[in-house]
């Protein structure tokens, strides 16, 4: 997935991946009306992004796209990727960069907040409550979240809206997660939430708060058991064969992404600006759900590369939902939390669940065995430093979201099986099978396979071994390699 490597390879983590650029910065927004009552000044606000790219983040990509389209180019986001360094607590720290107005904006899990002594949202990531994407529709066009928002102002940030995202299902390396018997003494991984990990605990399994890096080095080390995740993501940074076992049919809650401004930057801004921003985050919260909703598509591609799914009975259901009732009690002890619970409960009882995933006969059943290369070789006749250009052309032929970085030129070390640079990061390796040659990332538990030829000169030229993301492909194997050195 790009947005782990391809971005922090060729960017360095914690620099700003530019959605757009002018030549008024942060800065340029104290003149925001000219003399005569014109048109207030353009302006670029920095967003963090505790992720690597929006990729993943369809909504929030949305929202960025809509404030350039309804501004006519007045008013734009450059969003700082990689905030926070992918450490255990990147969301929090995206939240105080916005309230320290190192941040003109940000976005983080609604599931944080109970993290930094908010309780508003917890209502949201109760277990199994909002279970399905029409129901995340009707709570996200209700007034509860907006109602929710209104907290935000005691840790000095400003709410923008709530979009909805992916729901989050049970991942896990060795057995799908059905009963709670079956979660028992699993080392589960979740992102800061108390909430979550109280639910996670009283299934039986031991919480963990990962992020990116400490949960696919958990995996990696067998640290990790499980974790939970939605489909689009899992597809993308998640390799199937590490966590191959899906429970389709638990959705433990839905990501909730909360758009955050600073209070003094949003001030500081026009009448006209506050307005752009204000209709991009309704038009993004209203479409949101609908983004995220492609469950079916990332089935097929998780299968495609290993995942294996199942479904829990009525039954299997029953007893996870009655592991839940402790949590719940505990939930209701907040007057608000417990209101919210009962708005979500009044709403989710004339809502239509939708469609139930389909699960092909051919991705049920034991996860294949992981295929390794037995040779191990990496040939010293490949070691050199390579280096390719990807123009604006070749981002447009992708519909790359991020065609402001290009051009840009990606330079990669090969050496006795160690792979630095370029869409690889600075920790990879690397091995060959005959004309397949394998890069394995451990930082973000990410492997990419391709064919390859060498042509006279030692320039490599990779075709991707698909399923693969397009960013990859593009990033790492769409402009030969050529060798200088």
């Amino acid at each position: 997935m790009r947005s782990t490597i391809g971005r922090a390879g060729l960017t360095g983590l914690g620099v700003a991946v530019t959605v757009a650029i002018l030549a008024v910065g942060c800065s340029g927004g104290e003149s925001t009306s000219n003399k005569a009552g014109g048109a207030a000044a353009p302006v670029t606000l920095k967003m963090a992004n505790a992720y690597g790219d929006l990729n993943g983040l369809p909504a929030v990509a949305y929202f960025v796209s809509q404030v350039k389209e309804r501004s006519g180019g007045n008013l734009r986001i450059e969003v700082m990727s990689t905030y926070g360094d992918f450490a255990d607590d990147a969301e929090q720290q995206v939240v105080r960069g916005v309230a320290r107005g190192e941040m003109d904006l940000g976005w983080a899990g609604s599931r944080v907040f109970d993290t930094m002594g908010i309780t508003a949202f917890q209502a949201l990531q109760a277990p199994m409550l909002i279970d399905s994407y029409p129901l995340e529709q009707a709570v996200i066009t209700a007034d509860i979240p907006g109602q929710m928002l209104q907290g935000l102002d005691r840790i000095g940030v400003r709410g923008l809206g709530v979009l909805g995202d992916g729901l989050r299902k049970p991942v896990a390396v060795k057995r799908p997660l059905l009963i709670p018997d079956d979660w028992h003494g699993v080392t589960f991984a979740t992102l800061k939430s108390q909430g979550q990990a109280d639910a996670i605990r009283a299934l039986g399994a031991n919480p963990v708060h990962a992020f990116r890096r400490t949960r696919n080095k958990g995996l990696s080390t067998g640290k990790l058991q499980g974790l939970e995740m939605n489909l689009l993501v899992y597809g993308q940074s998640v390799p199937a064969q590490a966590a191959p076992y899906v429970t389709a049919n638990v959705n433990l809650w839905p990501q909730m992404d909360v758009l955050l401004a600073n209070p003094d930057r949003l001030g500081g801004l026009s009448k006209q600006q506050r307005n752009w921003l204000e209709e991009a985050a309704q038009d993004a919260t209203e479409r949101s759900v609908s983004l995220a909703d492609h469950d079916a598509q990332s089935l097929q591609k998780a299968c495609q590369a290993g995942a294996r799914f199942a479904n829990a009975s009525r039954g299997d259901l029953a007893s996870l939902n009655e592991a839940f009732v402790p949590v719940y009690a505990s939930l209701e002890q907040d007057p608000q939390t417990k209101a919210f619970i009962q708005q979500i409960e009044g709403i989710k009882r004339s809502t239509a669940a939708g469609a139930s995933l389909i699960i092909p006969a051919r991705c049920t059943g034991k996860a294949p065995a992981k295929v390794t290369n037995q040779s191990g070789m990496a040939p010293a006749s490949l070691n050199g430093t390579y280096r390719y250009e990807l123009t604006r052309e070749d981002a447009r032929k992708f519909n790359d979201p991020e065609i402001d970085q290009f051009p840009h030129v990606n330079t990669v070390k090969l050496r006795d099986g160690k792979a630095q640079g370029g869409c690889f990061g600075e920790d990879a390796s690397y091995s060959v099978d005959g004309s397949r040659i394998t890069f394995e990332v451990a930082e973000f538990g990410y492997s990419l396979t391709f064919t390859f030829t060498v042509d006279g000169k030692g320039n490599l030229h990779l075709t991707p071994v698909q399923p693969m993301d397009p960013g990859d492909v593009l990033e790492c194997s769409y402009e030969p390699w050529i060798k200088i050195a």
